[in-house]
């Protein structure tokens, strides 16, 4: 088994169980007072266990290349709308330290709003008509050693009006919307209501690792401008999917109801390891609040 394989593999384990767990603690402990908040946090945590499962085709199976390539085409749909939600709960977590949260029916409807985008450029670009024998030869003369006939593959083509739209929002859109990511982490720290460290730690870590999704798209964009390599071309779905298999780890460490529930239970090994972090923060804290008042 390939390295990448390998990769792919620890994704979906490490993913899989994570994006469950945050999924039972979301349902378990609905009466924290989280309600609104919870609803975005299960929607991406639902999106990326669907992302992990269809991600983990990229392994060689008996499925075959077209229903890989279809597996992938929705699998990077669902990349985009989990960086859309990530963006969204930036957008909820400043918006509620100035006025009051929006009701779930709204958060979720504004959910759906922001699927229908997502949805459309992938439903179009299933009706793009690439040229397999053109995408064979153009395959063969970059990778002489690969087995066209059993691998799935795509080409873009900025002409093709099936194609296009799909490849325009590739590569532009994720640069955008993660802009918005950090713009919005910047107001939420520099807002009055926001002073712990803890918080704006969670805001950091938070925003930091879908950056991993532009480093993604900037490998897809070198193929664009003509800078072939097998291992760039293995990086775009490797960078890709980190969000999907962390994201559910800093909800479980930093939204306090979530961790509280984890910590309660002493045969978890995790939530060991989350109270013993927490105690050391603590007294971190303690440490520089002592220090603090002596001057």
């Amino acid at each position: 088994m390939k390295a990448l394989e390998i990769v792919h593999l620890l994704y979906a384990i490490i993913g899989g169980s994570t994006n469950l767990a945050l999924l039972t603690i979301i349902l378990i402990t609905k009466r924290s007072g989280l309600k609104s908040y919870a609803i975005i946090t299960f929607n991406i945590a639902c999106v990326d266990i669907v992302e992990i499962v269809l991600d983990a085709f990229i392994v060689p199976s008996n499925f075959g290349p077209e229903v890989c390539f279809r597996s992938h085409m929705v699998m990077l749909h669902l990349v985009f709308f989990s960086l859309f939600l990530i963006a969204y709960s930036f957008w909820y977590r400043y918006t509620v330290l100035v006025k009051e949260p929006p009701s779930g029916l709204v958060v979720q409807m504004f959910a759906v709003v922001m699927f229908i985008p997502n949805a459309i450029s992938t439903l179009i670009f299933f009706f793009a008509k690439d040229d397999p024998e053109q995408s064979y030869s153009i395959l063969h003369s970059i990778y002489p050693t690969m087995d066209v006939n059993s691998s799935s593959h795509r080409s873009f083509n900025f002409f093709d009006p099936f194609s296009a739209p799909t490849d325009f929002y590739a590569v532009i859109m994720p640069f955008v919307v993660y802009t918005s990511i950090v713009f919005m982490r910047k107001k939420a720290i520099c807002s009055t209501n926001l002073r712990a460290n803890f918080r704006s730690q969670a805001l950091t870590f938070h925003a930091i690792l879908p950056s991993t999704i532009c480093i993604g798209v900037n490998f897809y964009f070198l193929q664009i401008m003509g800078v072939y390599s097998p291992i760039a071309d293995s990086l775009i779905f490797a960078f890709l999917c980190i969000p999907a298999v962390f994201n559910p780890c800093l909800p479980l460490y930093f939204v306090a109801p979530y961790r509280m529930y984890v910590e309660r239970n002493p045969w978890n090994c995790p939530g060991r390891i989350l109270k013993a972090i927490g105690r050391e923060q603590a007294s971190t804290t303690i440490t520089l609040s002592t220090s603090s008042n002596a001057r």
